[in-house]
């Protein structure tokens, strides 16, 4: 990657980033606890998963699977179960994923503003309930993350070696070996080597090159699996097009950016804030179209046979829905408190109110970016985020987890991509308070049920 402004990224910094994420994730996994969404995901699924392939090795199924994704990641873990890892050093081998996924999305940034400025910029991303807990409590989200953020950044800042570009290309193959709907992340890459191509049959060779082993991967296991995940999720996952994606992700970018909101107004000139008008007036009509109300759906029994817990959730409660072929809008704090807000013709006013301030951040951001010779990078990422919601809207459930890290890296390399040389206070209060709220939540349902919640117990 390209030096930035401030030079090459400091090893010190980078070791500080690493003991501080070791001092947040391997207490609490040593501790044990578990209770959440995460920790039941661990045990129902992948921690299933990952004997089921040991006890197969060296031919496992992959059809068959107990998770939704591509078994990259249940791969890797098995071969070490095999080789004698205990459940324990699993879980803290797989946490590393976490790890690099802070690294990965903090040095991509110090290339547009520096270390310091990029510690900040990540921070609200670091410590997500959701970054945070996925390296706690061993699920794909951390890996994805890391691998995801990799592929973009890689394209983000720009090739200078061929052999870049393959690395891109190798990273993308990765990513959707661990989380196949995630082929939206090699779209940097595919439009990077169109618009540095030069000729015609120079774009067509990089963008094959950049796209094939992704698309090969994920195109491999849609015709092994006969849909886009193993047969025993596709009932509760894949039944039904979800256009509430559009809506929930441009509301997290409300929610998250409306911290970041007075800096970038304030830089926007007139022109630009009247393009971030008409943004808002977009995200407003795209989000007020489908339904938004809140609506939890569980699945159907089938799907948790054989699990831990498959006999623990008893007779439905009467708001909830429970079966194949039904959208779900529900799972994390911003669909709790849509829940309890006003409600008109099924328009969430909490949800569609935000995803119009989304849209205004995510113009302004782009202005601001487009200001500092950076526009055509953040285009790329803006670009992969509406690969990313489109990749979503076939996915029947629309789980917080799906969107939270993604939308606050994003909004992170975006503002790294705008920023000014001078500080400014109003920029770093509002990252500041943003990191707060993420932490406060973090401490809440990750951090306490990590240390005082049920025990575990070895798998």
């Amino acid at each position: 990657m390209r030096a930035s402004n401030a030079g090459r990224a400091p090893w010190l910094w980078m070791l500080g980033i690493a003991v501080a994420f070791v001092a947040l994730v391997i207490p609490a996994i040593v501790a044990g606890g578990g209770g959440t969404s995460q920790a039941n995901d661990m045990m129902d699924y992948h921690a299933i998963e990952i004997r089921r392939i040991e006890t197969q090795w060296p031919t496992p199924d992959l059809r068959d699977a107990f998770t939704t994704t591509t078994p990259g990641f249940h791969l890797v873990l098995a071969g070490l179960a095999k080789l004698g890892c205990s459940a324990l050093a699993l879980r803290v081998i797989a946490a590393l994923a976490g790890l690099a996924a802070w690294l990965v999305a903090w040095r991509v940034a110090v290339v547009w503003c520096g270390a310091a400025r990029a510690t900040l910029l990540i921070a609200p991303m670091a410590v997500s309930p959701y970054v945070l807990g996925s390296a706690i409590w061993l699920t794909t989200d951390a890996s994805a993350l890391a691998l995801g953020a990799a592929t973009m950044g890689l394209a983000l800042v720009g090739w200078r070696r061929s052999r870049e570009a393959w690395a891109t290309a190798v990273l993308g193959a990765g990513t959707v070996l661990v989380r196949q709907i995630m082929l939206w992340c090699i779209v940097p890459g595919v439009l990077r080597a169109w618009m540095d191509g030069g000729r015609l049959s120079t774009r067509a060779r990089g963008v094959a090159k950049v796209a094939l082993p992704a698309v090969t991967c994920v195109i491999a296991f849609v015709l092994l699996w006969g849909g886009s995940m193993p047969p025993r999720f596709q009932p509760f996952h894949q039944a039904v097009w979800n256009p509430g994606a559009i809506t929930f992700s441009l509301a997290m970018a409300g929610a998250c950016g409306i911290f970041l909101l007075p800096w970038i107004w304030g830089r926007l000139d007139r022109t630009a804030r009247r393009g971030a008008l008409v943004a808002a007036a977009l995200g407003l009509a795209m989000a007020a179209a489908p339904r938004s109300d809140y609506r939890k759906v569980l699945p159907p029994d089938a799907q948790r046979v054989g699990t831990r817990t498959e006999n623990t959730w008893g007779p439905t409660a009467p708001d909830v829905v429970k079966g194949a072929g039904e959208v779900g809008r529900w799972g994390g704090p911003l669909w709790d408190v849509a829940k309890v807000a006003p409600t008109v013709a099924g328009r969430s006013t909490l949800l569609v109110g935000l995803a119009a301030l989304g849209g205004a951040v995510l113009a302004g951001l782009w202005s601001l970016a487009d200001r500092a010779g950076r526009g055509r990078s953040a285009l790329m990422l803006l670009a992969a985020m509406a690969g990313m919601v489109a990749s979503q809207s076939l996915n029947a459930q629309t789980f917080e987890r799906y969107f939270d890290p993604w939308v606050l890296l994003s909004i992170g390399w975006l503002a790294a991509m705008a920023m000014p040389r001078a500080r400014e206070r109003s920029l770093s209060v509002g990252l500041l308070l943003l990191t707060i709220a993420q932490l406060g939540m973090t401490l809440a349902v990750v951090l306490k049920p990590a240390f005082t919640g049920p025990t575990l117990g070895d798998w």
